[in-house]
C-alpha cells in the first residue's frame, strides 16, 4: 500500500474511533473514586506536593498535572475533564503505535485491520473516557513489545526505559518488567556482549525508577510498600478497603495456616483462573470472541509471523495473567486485563489473514475480492462496536445530581460515621469538594487516600470487614459506626462483603435494630432511591442475646 493510503486510513480510523468515545462520556457527570483521587495528586503536585501515594503510583498524576493550568474554576469537574479529555487524546495517539507493533507481524493491510480492531474495541472506547491510567499504561505498554521486538539491538535500552515508565503508571508495570527480561533473553541468545547489554539495559531501568523507589522508601520504609499487597491474603474483597484491617499484616502462609493449602489453592489459584477465564469472555465481545480462539490455535503453528516476535507476544500475555491469578481470585478487576488487549488483538488478526490470503478449503480470493473482504470484516466491525457502545449505561445527570442532594441532605442531618454497603455515597466527594468553592486547590496528596473515608464533615465514610452479623455489630460499635445506607438495587457488587445485609432495603421490618432516618422515596427522588439506617446496638443484644 502506499503512504498516502495508510495515512487516509489511519486518519479515518482515528475519526470513527474518536466517535465511539466522545458518546461513552457525559462531561457534566462526577467520574469515579479513582479518577477523583489522580486530579487530586494533580492538583497537590502542582501545590509542591509529591508524596507518594500508599496505594497509587504517580505517575498518571503527574502527566495531568501540567495540563491542569489550562482552567481556572471552582468547579472540580471542570479539572477532571482535563484528565477525561488527556485520556481520550492518549486512546486515540495509541492507534498509530499499534499499527506500527502490528507491522511487526503482519504487512500494511493487516495492521490496519489490527488498528481498526483496537480503536474500535467498546471496552477500550468506554475506558478511555474515564480519566484513569489505562490509555497512558496500553500506550507505554505497546511501545515497550515494538522496541523489543527491533531487529537492531539497541532499541532493547528504549524498552527497558518505556518499561520504567511503565512502573511509574502502575504497580503492574514491574511484571512487564519481568517478562521483557525473558523476551531479550530468548530473541537474542546469539548475540555475544548479550550480558553486557543486559546490564545496561538493567542500569537505565533502575536510574530511572530510582527516584520512586527512593522516595516510597523514605516515606514508608519500604521502597516496594503498595497498601493493598498484603490485605488481599485475608481473601475477602472487603478486606482490602476495609478500616479494620489496614493495618494488619497478613501474608499467604497466615491463610494457609487458618484456612489449609488446599482452600488456599482453591481461592488463589482455581478461582482466580476461572475469574479470568469469565473474565475474558465477557471481555471479548462483541468481535474479539469470535477471532480470539482460532488467533490462539494458529499462533500455535505460525509460518507467516516471525516465530520471535510471536513468542514474545504469548510471554506478554502469559505473565501478565499469571501475575493477576491470586488477586482475581478475591477481587476480579476487569480493568487489570485492559493491558493486554493489545496483544489479544495481534492474536485475533492472524485467523483474518489466514483466511483472507488462502481461502476455505478449495476456494480461494482473487486480490479484489480479499479487499471486499477486508472492508466487509472492518464494517462489520464497526457496526458491531457501535451497537454495543449504546449497550453501555449512559451517565446520567439527574441520577448523579441525586446522588448529591442526597449527600448534602445526610451531611446536613447526620452526625457519626456511615457505611455504604451498594454504591450510595459518591455524592460525599461532591460535597467535600464543593464546599466551599475553590477549597480542593489545596489539595495534598494524603487527601485522595481517604477521599470517601474523611470527609471533613460532621458525617464520616467508613467500611467495615466482617464475615457474620454478629461480628459486623462487634466490629462496627467497636468502630462507632452509627449508620448504614442501602441501595434500591441490592448489594450487587457489594454482595459478597455483606451477604448478611443482602436484604435489609426491601425487608426493613425483619431488622429491629435498624431505625430508618432517610428515605429516598419519601423524598420523591424519580431515579435514586437509597434508605440510611441507624444501629441500635442496645436493641441488637437484647434480641440476640
Amino acid at each position: 500500500m502506499q503512504k498516502k493510503q495508510i495515512v487516509f486510513y489511519l486518519i479515518l480510523i482515528f475519526c470513527i474511533s474518536l466517535g465511539f468515545k466522545l458518546y461513552t462520556v457525559d462531561f457534566s457527570v462526577s467520574p469515579t473514586e479513582d479518577t477523583y483521587g489522580y486530579v487530586l495528586r494533580a492538583i497537590a503536585h502542582n501545590n509542591g506536593d509529591f508524596s507518594e501515594s500508599p496505594r497509587k503510583t504517580l505517575g498518571w498524576s503527574i502527566v495531568i498535572s501540567p495540563f491542569l493550568h489550562l482552567v481556572d474554576s471552582n468547579n472540580f469537574i471542570d479539572y477532571v475533564n482535563v484528565a477525561r479529555y488527556l485520556g481520550i487524546a492518549i486512546s486515540i495517539i495509541s492507534i498509530y503505535p499499534m499499527y506500527l507493533l502490528a507491522r511487526k507481524f503482519f504487512d500494511d493491510k493487516y495492521s490496519l485491520c489490527a488498528s481498526s480492531f483496537f480503536a474500535f474495541e467498546p471496552h477500550l472506547n468506554h475506558l478511555s473516557s474515564g480519566g484513569y491510567s489505562e490509555p497512558i499504561y496500553i500506550l507505554v505498554i505497546i511501545l515497550t513489545l515494538f522496541f523489543i521486538l527491533n531487529k537492531n539491538l539497541n532499541y532493547s535500552y528504549l524498552s527497558f526505559f518505556s518499561v520504567a515508565v511503565l512502573w511509574y503508571m502502575r504497580w503492574s508495570g514491574i511484571v512487564i518488567f519481568a517478562a521483557l527480561t525473558v523476551i531479550f533473553f530468548l530473541n537474542n541468545k546469539k548475540n555475544s556482549k548479550l550480558f553486557l547489554k543486559y546490564l545496561l539495559c538493567i542500569g537505565i531501568f533502575l536510574v530511572m525508577v530510582s527516584p520512586m523507589l527512593l522516595h516510597r522508601y523514605e516515606q514508608f520504609g519500604d521502597p516496594l510498600y503498595f497498601s493493598q499487597s498484603s490485605t488481599v491474603f485475608i481473601g475477602n474483597p472487603i478486606a482490602i478497603l476495609a478500616d479494620n484491617t489496614q493495618h494488619i499484616e497478613y501474608s499467604a502462609s497466615d491463610y494457609i495456616d487458618e484456612n489449609g493449602i488446599t482452600k488456599f489453592l482453591y481461592t488463589f489459584v482455581t478461582l482466580g483462573i476461572y475469574n479470568i477465564l469469565v473474565s475474558m469472555v465477557k471481555l471479548s465481545f462483541p468481535f474479539l470472541i469470535v477471532f480470539l480462539p482460532f488467533g490462539i490455535l494458529f499462533s500455535l503453528r505460525a509460518f507467516d509471523q516471525d516465530k520471535n516476535y510471536l513468542r514474545s507476544n504469548w510471554i506478554i500475555i502469559l505473565i501478565t495473567i499469571a501475575s493477576m491469578v491470586y488477586y482475581f481470585g478475591v477481587w476480579p478487576d476487569k480493568r487489570l486485563l485492559f493491558q493486554i488487549f493489545p496483544f489479544l488483538i495481534i492474536l485475533c488478526t492472524i485467523p483474518l489473514q489466514r483466511i483472507v490470503t488462502y481461502g476455505l478449503g478449495t476456494f480461494s480470493f482473487s486480490e479484489k475480492q480479499k479487499n471486499l473482504f477486508l472492508v466487509g470484516v472492518i464494517a462489520i466491525i464497526i457496526l458491531l462496536s457501535g451497537l454495543f457502545t449504546l449497550r453501555f449505561e449512559s451517565p446520567d445527570p439527574v441520577l448523579d445530581s441525586e446522588k448529591t442532594e442526597f449527600a448534602e441532605i445526610l451531611t446536613e442531618k447526620l452526625d457519626g460515621k456511615i457505611l455504604d454497603t451498594g454504591d450510595t455515597l459518591q455524592g460525599l466527594v461532591n460535597v467535600k469538594l464543593a464546599n466551599p468553592p475553590g477549597v480542593f486547590k489545596n489539595a495534598i496528596v494524603n487527601q485522595d487516600i481517604n477521599l470517601f473515608h474523611d470527609s471533613g464533615q460532621k458525617l464520616v465514610a467508613i467500611n467495615i470487614y466482617a464475615t457474620t452479623m454478629d461480628d459486623f455489630i462487634k466490629t462496627s460499635k467497636e468502630y462507632d459506626l452509627k449508620y448504614i445506607s442501602f441501595n434500591q438495587n441490592g448489594l450487587g457488587d457489594f454482595e459478597p462483603w455483606y451477604p448478611y445485609l443482602a436484604d435489609v432495603y426491601e425487608n426493613e421490618n425483619k431488622y429491629n435494630f435498624l431505625k430508618k432516618v432517610f428515605d429516598t422515596n419519601e423524598a420523591e427522588y424519580t431515579k435514586f432511591h437509597a434508605k440510611v439506617f441507624e444501629i441500635d446496638y442496645k436493641k441488637f443484644y437484647e434480641l440476640n442475646g
